[in-house]
């Protein structure tokens, strides 16, 4: 009898059984995809010598029945109808005290939907974010995790030693709640990871249009500044503007376009339900909406007058406009934890996703490390430290968006950054005016002071 059972052999899958099964834990791994072959990963078996102990099953029933009771069976399927069929066939198949663990994107709705469903079963339920990408989830992936707290006992043994160790030399895994609240603490993950990553394009969209920047010196300027950001997302960056395919450079080749795999809309949502600005992220997003009207962004590009002219960036004044728009990307985020603590009675602590986050996982960076270590995180916008090194970059972040103004580039995220900590910090944002209106049309109430 195997100690595991993990259903969904995709990259994730994969790196995640040589993860566990390079540690000892004994696994049986099944996959839709194998129901019609005799040896269905013989190829993956011969290439990595951990998997050589997995043992591998075309059919569910024998995969279940091959794992020791109380079953723990992890879930590695895509988000959506996939997921939802297998956790449903589960329930049929499991016994009571058996562990569902989905370790998909899931909606932190759809989550909150499965644990219950799954409780009527008397069946135990996990939902836990993932992340780190292939690479991450082989080296020591970062979870976080919600549902039953006797299951998360009865996991965590197994979880530190496939976790990476974080910055308070812990495990890079936690347990924040006993609902979808895993779900969740890895949505808004997604959300920072959606702005990190719109910023440092726009960033190389800056430097790259001024024509007095090559990929060579864009990616040694990224190169200079993870010197001490220490950033995965700068460096994965660094490492692309460089590759060549054919002797062309790889992003020259890669179509403008972005999709999205609907966490970011997820998290939009939550902020409209719980009243939370998260500008940055809709601005990050709309971006890749906006990607996808190739045809009509070439059309308008004939009929545009731009201005075309060669121009200088200061390269310190762009690093303090990054590292001022990465606070308030993380300030949004936190708003809307502390909302949700609020209003669903949770209590997600910040600090522990911080250090979660800090090594295994597609965000970590010193500014992760700083934030945990130097800030007043769980209610940060009372954090004196932060607002006075919000001052002292404003002015770079000016200057950055305006001669990108000036040169018709869009770096969309920073204007929002700005825009957000002029709003956040004034006491007077004219909406008197909009109640006013308000009650003039349609006899609206007047709060008066």
């Amino acid at each position: 009898m195997n100690n595991w059972g993990i259903i969904g052999i995709g990259r994730i899958g994969l790196s995640m059984a040589r993860n566990m099964s390079d540690k000892g834990i004994s696994l049986s791994i099944y996959d839709k995809a194998f129901e019609n072959k005799l040896d269905p990963i013989f190829e993956e078996k011969n290439l990595y010598p951990e998997l050589k102990k997995v043992y591998v099953f075309n059919d569910i029933l024998n995969f279940i029945e091959s794992i020791e009771r109380p079953r723990k069976i992890l879930i590695l399927v895509p988000s959506g109808n996939p997921n939802e069929q297998v956790i449903s066939k589960l329930i049929t198949l499991l016994n009571e005290n058996d562990i569902i663990i989905d370790a998909g994107n899931t909606n932190p709705l759809i989550s909150y939907s499965n644990k219950l469903k799954i409780a009527k079963n008397n069946i135990l339920y996990l939902g836990i974010g993932v992340s780190g990408g292939t690479q991450g989830v082989l080296e020591g992936p970062s979870i976080m995790i919600g549902g039953d707290n006797i299951a998360f006992k009865k996991v965590k043994d197994d979880l530190s030693l496939i976790t990476s160790k974080t910055i308070d030399n812990s495990n890079s895994y936690d347990f924040f709640g006993d609902s979808n609240q895993g779900h969740f603490v890895k949505m808004i993950h997604n959300g920072i990871e959606y702005v990190e990553m719109q910023l440092i394009a726009s960033i190389y969209k800056l430097l790259i249009e001024s024509n007095n920047y090559s990929n060579q010196n864009i990616a040694q300027i990224f190169k200079d500044w993870n010197n001490n950001l220490n950033s995965y997302l700068i460096d994965i960056s660094t490492k692309k503007i460089l590759e060549k395919i054919d002797g062309e450079y790889l992003l020259e080749k890669i179509d403008d376009i972005a999709d999205d795999n609907g966490t970011g809309r997820w998290m939009l949502n939550y902020g409209i339900e719980l009243g939370c600005s998260l500008s940055m992220l809709s601005s990050a997003l709309n971006t890749r909406f906006i990607s996808k009207l190739k045809s009509e962004r070439n059309e308008l590009n004939k009929n545009i007058k731009r201005i075309s002219l060669e121009y200088q960036v200061d390269i310190n004044s762009l690093k303090n406009a990054y590292n001022f728009c990465r606070l308030i990307n993380y300030i949004q985020a936190f708003c809307l934890i502390n909302a949700a603590n609020k209003n669903y009675n949770w209590h997600i602590s910040i600090s522990k996703a911080l250090n979660v986050w800090s090594n295994g996982s597609i965000i970590k960076s010193s500014l992760i490390n700083d934030l945990y270590s130097n800030y007043s995180v769980e209610n940060i916008l009372y954090d004196k430290k932060i607002i006075n090194d919000l001052n002292e970059s404003k002015s770079d972040l000016i200057n950055v968006i305006s001669l990108s103004l000036k040169n018709d580039i869009s770096i969309p995220c920073f204007n929002d950054a700005l825009n957000y900590f002029n709003s956040i910090s004034n006491n007077s944002l004219s909406t008197n005016m909009i109640q006013a209106q308000r009650n003039f049309f349609g006899s609206h109430s007047i709060k008066f002071k």
